[in-house]
């Protein structure tokens, strides 16, 4: 046998503030449709939408002042996920089994 490529895929959940965000993780040693289009870290809010993080030259300076701060987000919720990268815990299926049993 031999691995052809790797692809990692993760997702976070993080609670900010009284805000759920899911932040996506994905990348490959290879090519991959999932990283086309895409950087490696998606933000997605609450209400599932992308965090805005993309300015454009015309873009007004309310506009500009709103995207600084989703990007100062996005840097403390990626460098909080990158700093629990490793913590997954894998559920024990017998163990919620047995909780999960109606007596």
């Amino acid at each position: 046998m031999k691995i052809e490529q790797t692809t990692i895929q993760k997702t976070f959940e993080v609670k900010h503030k009284n805000k759920t965000h899911y932040i996506d993780y994905v990348n490959s040693d290879g090519q991959t449709l999932a990283l086309l289009n895409r950087n490696n870290w998606e933000i997605y809010t609450d209400d599932h939408e992308l965090l805005d993080i993309y300015l454009f030259k015309a873009d007004s300076k309310t506009r500009r002042d709103e995207v600084d701060k989703n990007l100062i987000l996005a840097n403390k919720l990626i460098e909080f996920c990158i700093k629990h990268f490793n913590d997954y815990k894998p559920l024990n299926p017998e163990e919620e089994i047995e909780k999960t049993k109606i007596f």
